[in-house]
């Protein structure tokens, strides 16, 4: 039996114009930031919020178009709208899938396996939104290395709706036999329940990941989708051209907050989460998409909403939103200035209009090539029908190279030449750690998440020179040396320091220190017996912090409290790690290129710099390592060679670390 064809509903030009102006001011943009890419504009904190747009605009489309084929034929064809769906998103997505596979197998390391394979195969069963909460993963916190996939969440949450919005009419028209109007209410009930469910599950103060991600939380914009579609349903087309001017109008307010909203509304606005904020923009994102179903070329607005450039934009926007997180990350400025003669680097607007100029290729390109073809029942590049055999086996081809490439890379013998990134990943080739006995200088490294890259980097250069190091890797991704209590990050998010790295300072039996989970310095030097002892001054102490020794009250570097608790926590980590005999060398705190905020300010880094040298001054077996030297001017070439995010060290500044700490940090007559 053959697919039914489409239901057709009356083009509208001026969301096609909205799609375009709205990804870009959104999400490309918000992703644009200085976080994110060196130099890029902070101009939308909000960019974030367009999405709500896009829920509200693809929901309204959706159900508008079943309650079309519902009015015509009685029922919703599952098999062609299923079909359709197919069509539209999947070939693209299967594309840009297989080529980071291809881009992981090729060119990636072992650090990035984990967390690209949980990603890739989430995006490929539209479950990335749940895999982000799982994996507890922060789409707001910028210190790790994010997947390429960070932003392919929405498209779980789009998906996991189309699965919902003709089942949801199907019962309430067909099965239940109720009116629209039962529907409506309930679309209304759903959209307040989402809202309150929100501000719920909310903990202010804290990372709003888990109901930013959450489709319950989310489902508020998509509710407002179905109840736009469905009064405008029963209020039919503006019947004089006074009311048509009325409809217009509504796009003029709801536009200017929408505008004001990203431009001046962040995560850290808690109102947004806890007061119904989100559902706010819905319902402002609704006015937009009302007002702009009419035709008004009287209209500056609706003039400019349909303009050729913005509409194309509208077209391609799926192909836009898709590539160009994979572009960002990818495409670094180093990686561009080495394609062009003559380029020694580039960065802030330069680098963002090369971003936007390849997103827009790529975006272009997979319209024209594999979008449209496949919605048009062609193969990409050839005339040849495709019919739903042919279309599954392509599908199915394309799924199996991706599981075949991911397969690969999990399984495949790690490979000294490495980048040095991973916790466990170089230094695991050592094998076995030798007795105390062994000749070779031994080194022991502690710390947040550039002591796990440093410990790698020192364990590379022990297995391209054997017989001179050994290496025990004792540092875990986010961890402080200052103790308890609560974290707040540059972002703004809050967050307790955890149990893990708050005891560093706790015995536990030797067995346990086989599971990466344990972090325990006096045992690590009681049992690893080192010579050398490298720590890290680490950015997160000099983030807020509420220590519940030292009250009530948020503190910080600079603080009088917290100057000395700090001190302290240095000062007998110090210790701790020469009990055996160690000579403890911290690696000096560098500034990081990121947006600066109170969180990691420089003057604080360097602050905190100095009350570590104060409070270990009078240990002849402490040293303080200018490693804020060794990185060098912040932006400075060099700098951006050796730390592509602005915080941790590239394959080739973990090269210069590991010669700099062996050669010029640690003396000759260690042992």
């Amino acid at each position: 039996m053959s697919e039914s064809p489409r239901p057709k509903i009356r083009h509208m030009p001026g969301l096609d114009g909205a799609r375009g102006l709205w990804v870009i001011l959104g999400p490309l943009l918000y992703h644009a930031r200085p976080e994110n890419v060196p130099g890029g504009p902070s101009i939308v904190p909000g960019g974030i919020l367009s999405l709500d747009l896009f829920f509200v605009l693809s929901s309204f489309l959706i159900v508008t178009i079943a309650l079309k084929e519902w009015d015509l034929t009685g029922k919703i064809d599952l098999k062609g709208y299923a079909g359709r769906r197919a069509r539209r998103l999947l070939p693209a997505l299967l594309v840009a899938l297989v080529g980071l596979t291809a881009y992981l197998v090729f060119f990636g390391h072992a650090g990035q396996v984990s967390r690209w394979t949980g990603a890739i195969v989430s995006a490929l069963t539209y479950s990335a939104n749940w895999h982000e909460i799982a994996a507890d993963i922060s789409y707001f916190e910028h210190y790790r290395t994010p997947s390429p996939l960070k932003h392919i969440w929405s498209f779980s949450i789009e998906e996991q709706f189309y699965i919902f919005a003709p089942l949801f009419i199907i019962v309430g028209l067909g099965i239940l036999k109720k009116s629209e109007k039962l529907l409506l209410w309930f679309a209304i009930a759903g959209a307040i329940a989402s809202a309150c469910w929100m501000a719920v599950l909310h903990e202010p103060g804290t990372d709003p990941s888990r109901v930013y991600f959450g489709t319950d939380t989310r489902a508020q914009a998509l509710f407002v989708g179905i109840i736009l579609a469905l009064l405008a349903r029963r209020i039919g087309s503006p019947k004089s051209e006074r009311a048509t001017k009325l409809v217009a109008l509504l796009a003029y307010p709801a536009t200017a907050f929408h505008l004001w909203a990203v431009l001046f509304i962040s995560q850290e606005n808690e109102w947004m989460f806890e007061r119904g904020g989100f559902l706010l923009i819905a319902v402002m994102s609704a006015l937009i998409i009302y007002g702009l179903t009419v035709s008004a070329q009287w209209s500056p607005l609706h003039r400019f909403m349909e303009s050729t450039p913005l509409r194309y934009l509208g077209r391609i926007s799926y192909g836009l939103y898709l590539y160009h997180w994979p572009v960002y990350m990818l495409l670094t400025g180093n990686r561009l200035s080495r394609l062009l003669p003559g380029v020694n680097e580039i960065e802030g607007v330069p680098l963002l209009l090369c971003h936007l100029l390849i997103t827009g290729i790529l975006a272009s390109a997979s319209f024209h090539l594999i979008e449209r073809p496949f919605q048009n029942r062609r193969f990409p590049l050839t005339k040849r029908p495709t019919t739903a055999l042919s279309g599954t086996v392509a599908a199915s081809i394309g799924m199996a190279a991706i599981l075949f490439g991911l397969l690969w890379v999990n399984t495949r013998p790690a490979d000294a030449s490495e980048d040095f990134s991973a916790a466990g990943g170089v230094c695991v080739q050592q094998g076995l750690l030798p007795p105390p006995s062994d000749e070779r200088t031994r080194i022991l490294v502690v710390g947040d998440s550039v002591s796990v890259q440093i410990a790698e980097a020192l364990c590379g250069w022990s297995l391209e020179n054997p017989g001179e190091i050994v290496v025990m890797n004792e540092a875990h991704l986010g961890c402080v040396v200052g103790r308890y209590g609560q974290k707040r990050i540059p972002e703004g998010i809050e967050g307790p320091v955890g149990e893990l790295c708050s005891a560093w300072n706790d015995p536990v039996p030797s067995h346990e220190m086989l599971d990466r989970d344990i972090v325990s310095w006096p045992t690590a030097v009681e049992i690893f017996q080192p010579d050398v002892v490298i720590g890290h001054i680490t950015p997160w102490d000099v983030t807020d912090r509420l220590i519940p020794s030292l009250g009530d009250e948020w503190v910080w570097v600079g603080t009088a409290a917290y100057d000395n608790y700090i001190s302290s926590e240095y000062r007998i980590g110090t210790e701790t790690l020469a009990s055996t005999g160690a000579h403890v060398y911290w690696l000096e705190g560098a500034h990081l290129r990121r947006e600066i905020k109170p969180q990691n300010h420089p003057d604080r880094i360097d602050a905190l710099n100095q009350l570590v040298a104060e409070a270990v001054s009078d240990l002849d077996y402490a040293t303080i390592a200018p490693y804020k030297e060794f990185i060098g001017e912040i932006g400075s070439s060099r700098e951006k060679q050796i730390r592509d995010d602005g915080v941790h060290l590239t394959e080739q500044g973990l090269s210069e670390a590991a010669e700099w700490i062996i050669h010029d940090v640690i003396s000759a007559d260690t042992k």
